[in-house]
């Protein structure tokens, strides 16, 4: 009996007959009492041991125990527990050595007996493993809890068996639970917190002219990668004071100076990474990055893709992000892109357009001609979220970008929105500043490069602004958007009978327009008309017929373009979110082209006339 060997060993023969009386009890839930006795008696008898001493005592134990045991296992081939392993990593671990291997049929003929066996009541009925149909040794579980959420599944269980509680297992999951028990030691997590942490793995595959240098940077640079979330830092990296989007790829390169930290202790370090000495090449490299606390699924995206597409940038390498703790290429030759999103969230997916990128398609070269950039609109999406949703406490809340991504990409317009979103949130300002407006303008032509919406909108803008104007800089959005309102809402009003065509609304817009400038040089509604500066003072910019040309140019491309082509004749896309989005967009362009015109001006522009000089020839 090896408990009463080790008790003589430590001179506590005396207490052997209360040893076994301990071992005697029945229903002690597994736990080895006779062991905690001899430990509570030992240090009872041997009080005042140091850490370094009770360390000697074990390792005694340790070697006494071996000499007990030595002859029986030089007697008998004992199995050590390994068999299963070796046969499995045999089986799925294939090297290229140019060997044939048969393809076995036994495991697969085993695994079917004990399917067909785990069906049957009473005897003969064989335990089956409860996480997968294995050929591998089945034994029931050491305990009840399983880590394998939230994909927790449980396999071939009888009904009302009061034993279900610890169900059966192979001899390879369980060295799986192992694994990842250890790896939840290594956390503050306990249990369910621990699986669902919603990690997303970032897989590393280098893409240059490999050389024990260039392994030994990127080693250095991997070992050394801190930062698991996009904040204000970066945020501050990637625009600057001046309110200027510095997507340039000088700037991306330089930011490795946020995500790198110098010299990290692991204690320090919130990211699971592959732990090799400084010594080995790597030729793989894996990071799995933890989101915020109660993060959702949005924001366990958030990070990883970003670093996917700015990466190959940094580091030369190429890049898998996933959801899988399993990497899905064996190198960087198996893909050709340069950026692979596996399982990505929605709201990534419709800010990203695809799912994998080559390395010209992550950032493309600067030329005249835009075009779409996936780690660009990342950044911008960012941005507009951390500066429009944010909250007072400084939390990101991030789960609010699925709505953001949702917007965009129903319309890029909705960027003008986000920065009423912003200017709402100001307690100090009535007005969103130029600088601010011309970075939304920027941000917009990240989701669509070719502008077609805001171009449209800008010559919307332009046309009224022909022959009508706000009195003040500063005036509020419905003195801007007046022609817009009147225009909008005789298209929501007008009668089906008294217009049946194009022709015909367009004239009724046009009609109510007439009116409304009348009643503006009457000073009966806000606004004024267009003034120009000629001889020395201040006129009105058009005449009679002027003006009513300009009006009728201004309703028939409302009614023609807007209208009946963007909106296809609905009335009801008009009543509806789309108007909120041309009166968002058209009232920044206003401003835009308003400012830029009070700086070519050396005269302050009026808001009024005298009446005998707002009459029109």
């Amino acid at each position: 009996d090896l408990p009463q060997k080790l008790a003589e060993h430590l001179g506590l023969a005396d207490e052997i007959s209360a040893l076994k009386a301990i071992q005697s009890l029945k229903k002690t839930g597994g736990v080895p009492l006779d062991w905690y006795y001899l430990a509570a008696q030992y240090f009872e008898r041997n009080k005042g041991l140091d850490e370094a001493q009770i360390r000697a005592v074990l390792t005694d134990m340790v070697e006494c125990a071996t000499n007990l045991i030595k002859p029986i296992v030089e007697k008998f081939e004992i199995p050590d527990g390994w068999n299963d392993l070796r046969t499995y990593v045999s089986r799925i671990v294939s090297l290229p050595t140019g060997a044939v291997v048969k393809p076995e049929t036994d495991p697969f003929l085993l695994e079917l007996a004990r399917y067909s066996a785990a069906k049957i009541t009473g005897r003969g009925r064989e335990n089956v493993c409860a996480m997968s149909s294995s050929a591998y040794t089945v034994t029931e579980q050491m305990e009840a809890a399983t880590l394998f959420a939230p994909q927790v599944y449980s396999n071939r269980q009888i009904l009302f068996n009061a034993q279900a509680a610890k169900r059966q297992i192979c001899s390879i999951w369980s060295i799986e639970i192992m694994l990842r028990q250890i790896l939840m030691n290594q956390t503050n997590a306990t249990g369910g917190d621990f699986e669902g942490r919603k990690y997303r793995y970032l897989y590393l595959y280098p893409a240059y002219f490999f050389t024990p240098e260039t392994n030994k940077f990127l080693q250095k640079a991997y070992s050394w990668i801190a930062r698991t979330r996009f904040d204000a830092d970066i945020r501050k990296h990637l625009i600057t004071d001046k309110q200027i989007a510095n997507f340039t790829l000088d700037n991306y390169q330089q930011v490795d100076s946020l995500l790198i930290k110098e010299n990290l202790e692991a204690e320090d370090d919130r990211t699971f990474k592959i732990s090799y000495p400084d010594n080995q090449p790597l030729t793989f490299f894996f990071l799995a990055l933890p989101p915020g606390k109660d993060a959702t699924d949005t924001e366990s995206w958030v990070m990883p893709t970003w670093l996917a597409f700015a990466l190959p940038l940094i580091l030369d390498v190429k890049t898998v992000a996933s959801e899988s703790p399993v990497p899905p290429f064996i190198s960087g030759a198996d893909f050709e892109k340069t950026a692979v999103i596996d399982g990505e969230h929605q709201a990534i997916r419709s800010l990203i357009k695809e799912d994998n990128y080559r390395l010209d398609g992550i950032l493309p070269r600067t030329s005249d001609k835009r075009k779409f950039s996936p780690l660009n609109a990342l950044s911008a999406a960012y941005c507009i979220h951390l500066e429009v949703n944010r909250k007072k406490d400084g939390n990101p809340d991030w789960g609010k970008l699925s709505d953001l991504a949702r917007d965009l990409e129903t319309s890029p317009l909705y960027v003008f929105h986000y920065l009423n979103k912003w200017l709402r949130k100001q307690d100090k300002i009535e007005s969103v500043p130029i600088a601010k407006i011309y970075l939304y303008l920027d941000f917009y032509y990240y989701f669509e490069p070719k502008g077609k919406p805001v171009n449209q909108m800008r010559e919307l803008t332009e046309l009224y602004r022909r022959f009508y104007r706000a009195k003040s800089q500063y005036a509020k959005a419905n003195a801007v958007l007046k022609p817009i309102d009147e225009a909008a809402d005789v298209i929501l009003k007008f009668d089906k009978a008294l217009a049946n065509n194009i022709e015909s609304l367009t004239d009724i817009v046009a009609g109510r327009l007439s009116k409304l400038m009348n009643n503006v040089r009457r000073r009966a509604a806000e606004g004024k008309p267009t003034f120009a500066f000629v001889d020395g003072k201040w006129k009105p910019a058009l005449n009679s017929e002027e003006e009513r040309q300009a009006i009728y140019d201004f309703a028939k491309y409302f009614v023609e373009v807007i209208f009946n082509g963007s909106l296809k004749g609905d009335r009801a896309r008009l009543a509806g979110t789309q108007l909120n989005l041309i009166r968002d967009t058209c009232d920044y362009l206003y401003r835009l082209e308003d400012d830029k015109q009070r700086k070519e001006q050396k005269q302050d522009q009026p808001d009024e006339l005298p009446e005998t000089e707002t009459e029109l020839a």
